[in-house]
């Protein structure tokens, strides 16, 4: 090959030497004057605060009283006085409402005057009829005592069921934990030996979960039971206290209607139903409470056995549902935040006070519609009825170093970082990355454990394709 060939070749290597070298200078000039003469973008941005952290499960419902009672009529008879309203406060014993007895007073005293009877006779009868009427209001005592008694012993056994169910669930999270921990000893042993150690830890811990989880899934089996349990023993007591009383009326009536004394037993009988009958058109209040459902008019008819009901307000409860996604995460006894229109801003205490553990039927998806859970709060500026949001407390932090969770990136080994935004001119920023280690998690914020921040620094949040040393325009209309 001549010189002159050998050196053409050299010449061309060096054109293209140099035209690769002028592109990347012009590449990095433009780079630095982007930098030097305005932002790369506009960014939304947050502020690093301290603040109180906390994690929520959030449910709607509606105040009610813990109790209520269905009051019942004679359909076939027209109402003469209504003494409430839907809303009305009333007091144990306060008269609701008077249906017409005419048509059963006339009859009774027609079947009354009917009768006749001897003194001999009536004095005979009487002794009987008084000891009856003494036996009745014992047996009345006795057997109310017994039904409230039986009410009790089913209430603290479903409490203790629930307890125990809640206390196992805790346990079976717990050796959860343990699992997590000892793969991860297991994954990370220094030799074989110390990985085997780990392993046999760890199918330990699976076994008893898996153990437990079989005994959660008998249990939770039950616990519609418990509730059922007192649910018949408050229908026994209902059956009881009305037999009862029932009972003390017919032996009272027997006693008053000694002067009728020759009249057959079947007189007898129609004597004592007309007199119920009678006493029935009064309805009278059973317990305080507010009427919250109203069936009735004044002067017709009812068009519903169940007339009105009266719910107890003198302790109100927020009843709601909470999605099965949530419910294991509940435990009664956590503190919860009610709000409502009615308050505007205030909010109210509450705890939680009860927690259906099983489903109230399935959406059309086949999910579960929902689990029931009863708030409680002492605060008397809700009323029955109203709507309520309640914000169930699962955990909380105080005063920590936060920032907004859509702040942090990751790296391609996971480590956790931020771009933090210094003030420049104008509403100019300079952005560094800054590595930090994340803590607690609530809805919004995280907390930071370590990194170079501060309360009151300014960083990026969101996704965005910058640069270390990049100069910015931030949007600062959320911070």
């Amino acid at each position: 090959m001549s010189k002159s060939k050998k050196k053409g070749k050299i010449i061309k290597w060096i054109i293209i030497a140099v035209l690769l070298l002028l592109v990347i200078a012009g590449v990095v000039l433009s780079r630095l004057s982007n930098k030097s003469s305005g932002p790369v973008g506009t960014y939304t941005s947050g502020k690093i605060k301290k603040q109180d952290l906390y994690k929520y499960v959030t449910m709607s419902g509606t105040v009610d009283g813990k109790s209520s009672v269905s009051i019942t009529g004679d359909p076939t008879l027209k109402v003469t006085k209504l003494n409430v309203k839907k809303g009305d406060e009333v007091k144990k014993g306060d008269i609701l409402c008077i249906f017409d007895n005419t048509t059963l007073q006339e009859e009774f005293d027609a079947l009354s005057a009917s009768s006749s009877k001897t003194q001999d006779a009536a004095n005979y009868s009487h002794g009987i009829n008084q000891r009856n009427l003494e036996k009745a209001k014992r047996d009345r005592a006795n057997a109310i005592s017994q039904a409230q008694q039986d009410i009790n012993d089913a209430v603290a056994k479903r409490d203790q069921a629930y307890a125990d169910y809640n206390a196992k669930i805790q346990r079976y999270n717990d050796i959860n934990q343990e699992i997590d921990r000892t793969y991860a000893e297991m994954i990370d042993a220094a030799d074989e030996e110390a990985s085997k150690a780990a392993e046999a830890k760890w199918e330990e811990f699976k076994a008893q979960a898996a153990a437990l989880n079989a005994e959660l899934e008998a249990d939770h089996a039950q616990l519609a039971g418990y509730d059922d349990a007192i649910t018949a023993a408050n229908r026994a007591y209902d059956t009881i206290v009305k037999n009862a009383d029932d009972a003390l009326q017919n032996a009272q009536d027997t006693v008053d209607q000694e002067q009728y004394a020759a009249v057959d037993e079947e007189t007898t009988e129609k004597l004592k139903k007309l007199s119920q009958q009678i006493d029935d058109c009064t309805v009278i209040a059973p317990i305080d409470g507010i009427i919250t459902e109203l069936n009735i008019s004044e002067g017709t008819l009812p068009t519903s056995n169940i007339i009105m009901t009266v719910s107890d307000a003198s302790s109100l409860i927020v009843r709601g549902k909470v999605s099965e996604n949530d419910i294991l995460s509940i435990i009664k006894g956590m503190s919860a935040e009610i709000t409502a229109s009615a308050l505007g801003k205030d909010v109210i205490n509450g705890k939680v006070e009860r927690i259906e553990m099983s489903s109230n039927g399935k959406e059309a998806d086949g999910s579960s519609s929902g689990y029931a859970v009863e708030v409680s709060f002492d605060d008397s500026k809700l009323l029955l009825g109203m709507n309520a949001n309640v914000k169930i407390v699962l955990d909380h932090k105080e005063n920590v170093l936060c920032i907004p969770y859509d702040a942090v990136q990751k790296d391609e080994n996971d480590n956790c970082y931020v771009w933090k935004a210094d003030k420049t001119a104008g509403n100019n920023y300079k952005i560094k990355k800054i590595d930090i280690k994340t803590g607690f998690e609530a809805d919004y914020y995280t907390e930071i454990t370590s990194g170079d921040l501060k309360e009151g620094d300014i960083v990026i949040t969101g996704t965005y394709n910058v640069s270390d040393g990049d100069i910015v325009a931030l949007d600062t209309s959320e911070e």
